[in-house]
């Protein structure tokens, strides 16, 4: 099997569990929408952001440190990385949640008004605690390339989740605190496995000289993300007291949409292809190149993904949102943006990770942060909930140029830059003509509309339902029926103008290898 075909070979089985979790969460949403309403989506985010600054310290750089470390050691002390990280994170986590967890009533009155929320802090501290335990233990799935078994895992804890959020929110209305009880229990699920499989393959043993090694990697990351995030969250916090919770809300809707790019393209990639950039770095010759190429795949699929999810989002928050959610498809279409170029610097960065240069890393998210945070109080300032997904655009662009500089410095790639440009201007063009409406006025609404009609009169007709059920039903499947048809339209279209890219360059290629056939005749 060709490297590229590996590589998104098990890119696909990683996806496949986080694709299927989000289409449930997006059936689930108008539900969850109509429940909590923006007051609640806004108590979520901030317990999410404040127990953020826990995550990056534990989960964000180790898992690389993992990747780093595990390659370079000799084959005998291989298990020892794993089960050295795993007690690493499950000590450094238990003992950062103990002061939070004794003042969650004080943090629950500070940031949300009232410590009725409190229950919810302490539920979310043991889930992290849990949650990063696992997040080590599952590197070593990621490092055997099971991602069959990694996935099938992640199915597991879906269906766990799913159930426990329709008897917990829908059913017995407990409200934001079932949120947080099924993440939990779905996390103890997940890391259980996780740690299970780990623990039996590599045993519990702890190597010191392990241990240093995978701290002196992951100890100058910290400062970065940690200033990073914080810098990122801040705009979280700046909105709830420049404005209110309900516009954290309406934020949070709109940072709910970009991450799929994440969930689909970016995070499976990472985990298919970091662990191979690493080892063709340290035994192939062709390296550099090889690395080059598949960093054009992968910002190919990152902006088609991209394009598709910017032109279909103000429809979707129409059709699965209340109207007082709307409005965050304007700032959802920067933060694609934002994502899009988050996902090209993780990248970007393969030459000091692999040099392991964290310390400059972390310099460049510093530096980054002291521009984010006053350049996000100003737009914030000036143009409300639009100047936060601004801020972080900026931001993320100036990171890039950092990025690549040093980068290059350590470990020298030969980008395809005219293929990259060719990519970001096509889609670009793509987003634009759908956007503004010109393929739209290529369709005949008046009948689209009929024909969609008679169409869910039928489906509902088949429907187990009353009569009078199945009337509501009708009506409000019918009321968004123009951003239906709008929705189905902007994604084939744009699917379809995307997918033509690569046929077209293959195209080329093939007439090209022909004239040289040829001329060499």
């Amino acid at each position: 099997m060709g490297l590229s075909k590996e590589i998104f070979t098990h890119m696909a089985i990683y996806s496949f569990a986080s694709m299927l979790g989000r289409l449930i969460s997006f059936v689930m949403l108008p539900f969850y929408a109509a429940i909590f309403r923006a007051e609640g989506y806004g108590v979520i985010a901030l317990i999410d952001a404040t127990l953020g600054v826990l995550s990056i310290m534990f989960a964000s750089g180790f898992h690389v440190a993992i990747l780093s470390i595990y390659h370079q050691e000799s084959d005998g002390k291989k298990g020892r990385v794993i089960s050295t990280a795993i007690r690493l994170v499950w000590g450094g986590g238990l003992a950062a949640i103990v002061i939070p967890m004794m003042f969650s009533a004080q943090l629950s009155r500070m940031l949300l008004g009232g410590e009725q929320y409190s229950v919810c802090f302490l539920l979310a501290l043991i889930n992290f605690l849990i949650d990063v335990g696992g997040q080590s233990a599952s590197t070593s799935m990621i490092i055997k390339q099971q991602s069959i078994l990694y996935s099938g895992v992640n199915l597991v804890k879906l269906v766990v989740g799913l159930t426990l959020n329709i008897w917990l929110v829908l059913i017995l209305e407990v409200g934001i605190i079932g949120v947080f009880i099924t993440s939990l229990i779905t996390t103890l699920v997940g890391s259980g496995a996780f740690l299970f499989a780990a623990i039996k393959e590599h045993g519990i043993g702890y190597d010191k000289e392990v241990a240093k090694k995978l701290l002196r990697f992951q100890l100058p990351l910290i400062p970065g993300e940690l200033v990073s995030f914080l810098s990122r969250q801040a705009e979280v916090y700046l909105i709830r007291f420049v404005m209110d919770v309900r516009a954290v809300g309406v934020l949070e809707m709109a940072y709910k949409f970009p991450p799929l790019l994440n969930l689909f393209i970016s995070f499976p990639f990472t985990l298919a292809w970091r662990t191979k950039a690493f080892e063709i770095a340290e035994q192939h010759q062709q390296a550099p190149r090889i690395i080059a190429q598949m960093f054009t795949k992968y910002f190919f699929a990152m902006v088609f993904a991209g394009v598709v999810l910017a032109v279909s989002m103000e429809d979707l928050l129409k059709i699965v949102t209340p109207p007082e959610f709307w409005e965050a498809a304007r700032i959802a279409r920067i933060e694609i943006v934002t994502t899009i170029m988050a996902g090209v610097n993780s990248l970007l960065a393969f030459g000091l990770l692999y040099r392991k240069r964290t310390d400059i890393i972390s310099a460049v998210k510093i530096a980054m942060a002291i521009v984010k945070f006053p350049l996000a109080f100003l737009m914030i300032v000036r143009f409300h909930l639009a100047g936060a997904a601004y801020s972080a655009l900026i931001v993320e662009a100036m990171a890039i140029c950092a990025f690549l500089h040093q980068s290059q410095k350590h470990y020298r790639i030969d980008y395809e830059y005219p293929k990259l440009i060719v990519i970001s201007s096509y889609g670009l063009l793509i987003y634009v003509l759908i956007v503004n409406g010109a393929v739209l006025q290529l369709f005949d609404m008046a009948s689209l509309r009929e024909l969609m009609t008679e169409l869910v009169t039928g489906v509902v007709g088949l429907a187990p339902l009353g009569g009078e059920e199945s009337g509501k039903l009708l009506n409000r499947v019918l009321n968004k029926q123009d951003s239906v048809i709008s929705l189905i339209i902007s994604i084939c279209s744009s699917s379809m103008s995307l997918i033509a890219v690569p046929l077209l360059a293959r195209g080329i290629q093939i007439a090209k290898e022909r004239r040289i056939a040829i001329g060499s005749t």
